[in-house]
């Protein structure tokens, strides 16, 4: 069952989405605690692929479960960055209009 581990969260990671460089200190705090919530999502489902369990479909179900919400998170880490990025972008165009 080992076929596709959590893919958005390696592709999110190699995009420098869960980079806390430069970010304002509660926002930094707030992806710290997705990507902590979703490697916790990974040991599970890594604990969830073994083919020795009596009941092999919840195990499967469970580690399908696992992967949609590493997806979830991921997704809620794109949105708090356009968001961030939206207000940054307010914020510098309010500025300019003072100078």
């Amino acid at each position: 069952m080992n076929t596709h581990p959590a893919r958005p969260y390696a592709a999110a990671v190699a995009d420098g989405l869960f980079s806390l460089v430069a970010l304002p200190p509660l926002m930094a705090g707030e992806i710290d605690r997705y990507e902590r919530a979703i490697l916790a999502l990974q040991t599970a489902r890594d604990a969830l692929d073994w083919p020795l369990f009596t009941d092999r479909p919840l195990a499967a179900m469970q580690t399908v479960f696992c992967d949609e919400n590493i997806g979830e998170l991921v997704q809620a880490v794109r949105d708090l960055h356009e968001r961030y990025s939206t207000s940054a972008q307010a914020r510098c165009r309010n500025e300019n209009e003072f100078l």
